[in-house]
């Protein structure tokens, strides 16, 4: 009977080494490192169009794909002002004059991006190229300028 039990005891002690063991990989500090890795940091708008600016016409395909993840940064950021807007109480006519800006530099923005689309000869896409990257310009100073009202507001 002593002998079943010393087997049945080691038998346990590496079977809870096992299950110890398989608790280590899937949560311990590999699996720790490896999404520690995974995690990039954000880009900034900044950093993103200066990523894209110096592009040529034979990169306009990484162009196109920048300047799409820079409208889709500029949506996030008109609909994080108007969220900001819907809780608002106090006299709002300014806001609404600046806020007209915003949504005048992003249909600039849109309207560039559509000559760029259209562009077909290395001349006309880099006018194209310039015209989106002043357009780009003018879109963050007005967010910029709403987000500096709001935090006064």
């Amino acid at each position: 009977m002593v002998l079943w039990a010393m087997k049945a005891t080691l038998y346990f002690r590496r079977l809870a080494l096992f299950f110890g063991l398989m608790a280590l990989a899937a949560g311990g500090p590999l699996a720790r490192l490896e999404a520690q890795a995974v995690a990039v940091p954000e880009q900034t708008a900044d950093q993103a169009w200066a990523d894209i600016k110096d592009d040529t016409y034979d990169q306009r395909g990484h162009f196109t794909a920048g300047v799409n993840k820079l409208s889709a940064r500029l949506d996030d950021q008109i609909r994080s002002l108007r969220a900001k807007r819907a809780g608002m109480t106090a006299d709002l006519k300014d806001w609404d004059f600046m806020m007209k800006d915003v949504d005048d530099a992003r249909s600039m923005l849109t309207s560039r991006m559509t000559e760029l689309s259209q562009a077909n000869t290395p001349e006309t896409w880099l006018s194209a190229h310039d015209n989106i990257g002043d357009a780009w310009k003018r879109a963050e100073a007005a967010v910029d300028k709403m987000n500096t009202t709001t935090a006064s507001s």
